[in-house]
């Protein structure tokens, strides 16, 4: 896979997630967040276990034991972002979920693998393309959805260094699968413990029925496993990069999809803006020319 290909399976992969506050602020604000964590990874294991059935034969220790560790990251970070979202607009959630840019590199120096040049100085340039963007107000965030929001960022940035990991050692197929259903076990164990009638205690609806399926389908199932193969040809800063192009995303969907995100969202000149200054970071650290220009000045 060439480094293109890839960086536009990410990219797909971003536009998902950011297209999900869209369903995810749909849903019904009394649904346990266990509930939608149970139903919407229960259906995507669902779905890719009917479809890799055969490859699931081969699944060996070492995948489940990594499935496993990936499961309890990801559902931890999963509860956070539910509980974030249901107290912030998309556009804040989406800005502080971005802070990935900043939080992966920071783990990564942590143990012991510096990111580039061009990924720090790429990082800075998207963290202040991501301040002109979300029109930044610290009213805004003045609250404890901020802080979910915050949780759910480092424990996925934990969750892209440990799956750069796993997908390099095992199948990122079988990984991809095994991961939805662990996190399915995961959800209903807590909806048990918090709900014993589980799904006899939801009202089911057209509208949480077709936002369950579409959350299931696009930013569970098909992005899922998606990033486990781009993982596998990258890594977790160039990852992170992709993502944070997020907030964009979400900004031009509100603008195109007002009514869906709750309130109208403007696109203002500083948005704009700062749309073009995130390409442009994203861009500097996408590529390495800080280092030739190093390589140069020592070579001479």
């Amino acid at each position: 896979m060439t480094r293109t290909e890839n960086n536009i399976l990410l990219f797909s992969i971003t536009l998902c997630w950011a297209a999900s506050y869209v369903f995810i602020a749909s849903l019904p604000p009394d649904l346990s967040t266990f509930a939608y964590i149970t139903m919407t990874t229960g259906i995507a294991a669902i779905v890719l276990s009917i479809i890799f059935f055969r490859q699931l034969r081969k699944v060996n220790r070492g995948t489940v034991k990594a499935a496993f560790f990936l499961s309890m990251v990801l559902t931890v970070g999963l509860m956070m972002e539910r509980w974030g979202v249901n107290m912030l607009s998309a556009s804040d959630a989406s800005f502080l979920a971005a802070l990935t840019i900043l939080i992966v590199p920071a783990l990564m120096l942590l143990l012991r693998k510096k990111p580039t040049v061009n990924n720090m100085v790429g990082a800075g340039v998207i963290l202040l393309g991501l301040f002109m963007a979300s029109r930044f107000s610290l009213s805004a965030f003045a609250n404890s959805g901020t802080l979910f929001m915050l949780a759910a960022c480092l424990f996925s940035s934990i969750y892209i260094i440990l799956a750069d990991r796993f997908t390099k050692e095992t199948d990122p197929l079988l990984l991809g699968v095994m991961l939805m259903i662990f996190v399915t076990l995961f959800g209903f164990i807590l909806w048990t413990i918090e709900e014993p009638t589980t799904f006899f205690s939801i009202t089911y609806t057209n509208e949480l029925l077709s936002s369950i399926f579409i959350l299931a389908f696009f930013s569970k199932a098909y992005a899922y496993i998606v990033l486990m193969f781009s993982q596998k040809y990258s890594d977790p800063v160039s990852v992170t990069i992709i993502a944070s192009t997020e907030p964009v995303v979400t900004l031009t969907l509100a603008v195109m999809i007002p009514a869906a995100y709750g309130a109208g969202e403007e696109m203002t000149f500083a948005s704009l803006g700062g749309a073009l200054v995130i390409a442009a970071g994203a861009v500097i650290a996408g590529t390495s020319f800080f280092n030739r220009k190093k390589a140069k000045s020592h070579g001479s």
